[in-house]
């Protein structure tokens, strides 16, 4: 696909306002919980709402840019360490429907941001069409979706320009997404192979055949899907998908997702099983099944019992509503250490 590109930097930010933090705060779990607490009062407040985490200081410039893709400009947030290897890798991270960039930092508690500080890398999160991407569903309901935006032609001019300003490496360039960012990950590897060299995805499982309408997805890359057993949108057993009156699709399991993409990688054999955290069947244990791990292209599937509809790290906190927690995995840690022994 081809995009016209221009690209605009606003320089490094400040905090964001208040009315901005406010609005993170109810975008890290999308713009329902702010639905549900507006329609059930202080009873609604008490399962819906979370306290964001505070935005660290880092040794970084975090940058408002812009790119004018199909004649429709398009925003991102940049975070650049000051110390900055050459080739160095690029991290693109995806937010979750009626979340923005800026929200989905939050919603990975700042640790991509953190760890890119750490080990110099840039990572920028783009903003979605009207907070939506334009995923493989064809009936979300998302502005993306029934605009029909090229979301693949903005994150391939997007990496393109990400890599021409800060001197990148395209050949290592990771994704990590969150619900409909996942969404929009599973598009981009069937789409755009070769865009991203490894992706995870958190809180999304395959779409079935029938919620499906991109091309096929037959490249292999290197996946990891982080999955909670209890989580209220994306069912871990699968079947329809969305809650609270959304209706979303239907989805596979955790387990067939795993499995269907291990085939798509040439994985073969039994996957291997084992718990990296906490006790097994107690809330919050992680059990890891991985297919190949010592292959080109692994699949990792995390398993959160009683997990709910988020990114697993210690700092952010889901709301009662979108499922419990856990302190035994931090998803964009576990991402980083698979994908940086690639190179």
């Amino acid at each position: 696909m081809t995009a016209a590109r221009t690209t605009e930097a606003t320089g490094a930010s400040s905090r964001p306002s208040a009315p901005r933090r406010w609005r993170r705060r109810l975008a890290i779990t999308g713009g329902v919980v702010g639905g549900l607490v507006l329609a059930a009062g202080a009873a609604g407040w008490y399962f819906a709402y979370t306290p964001a985490p505070e935005e660290p200081t880092l040794d970084a410039t975090v940058e408002q840019r812009s790119i004018t893709v199909d004649g429709m400009e398009r925003t991102f947030t940049a975070v650049v360490p000051s110390s900055l290897a050459d080739d160095a890798p690029l991290w693109v991270a995806l937010h979750g429907s009626r979340m923005d960039g800026d929200g989905m930092r939050a919603a990975t508690g700042y640790q991509l941001d953190e760890l890119a500080v750490a080990h110099g890398f840039v990572v920028v999160y783009p903003d979605g069409y009207q907070d939506t991407w334009h995923d493989c569903r064809p009936d979300t309901g998302y502005p993306a979706t029934d605009q029909g935006v090229d979301d693949v032609a903005f994150l391939e001019a997007l990496v393109s320009e990400a890599a021409s300003a800060y001197g990148l490496d395209t050949s290592h360039v990771y994704g990590v997404g969150y619900s409909n960012g996942s969404h929009m990950l599973f598009r981009m590897a069937a789409e755009s192979p070769g865009t991203f060299a490894g992706i995870e995805a958190n809180a999304a499982n395959l779409p079935t055949e029938d919620n499906w309408f991109c091309e096929s997805w037959t490249a292999p890359i290197p996946t990891i899907l982080v999955e909670g057993t209890g989580d209220p949108i994306n069912p871990f057993e699968g079947g329809q998908a969305g809650a609270f009156g959304q209706d979303l699709g239907t989805v596979m399991s955790a387990a067939e997702s795993a499995a269907a993409i291990a085939e798509i990688n040439g994985v073969s054999g039994e996957p291997a099983e084992s718990v990296v955290g906490g006790e097994p069947g107690e809330a919050g244990a992680v059990t890891l099944t991985a297919y190949g791990a010592d292959a080109e292209a692994p699949v990792l599937l995390y398993t959160v019992e009683g997990g709910g509809h988020g990114v697993p790290n210690p700092e952010t906190r889901l709301p009662r509503m979108m499922g419990g927690g856990t302190d035994e995995l931090n998803a964009p840690v576990a991402a980083w250490e698979l994908f940086s022994r690639r190179g």
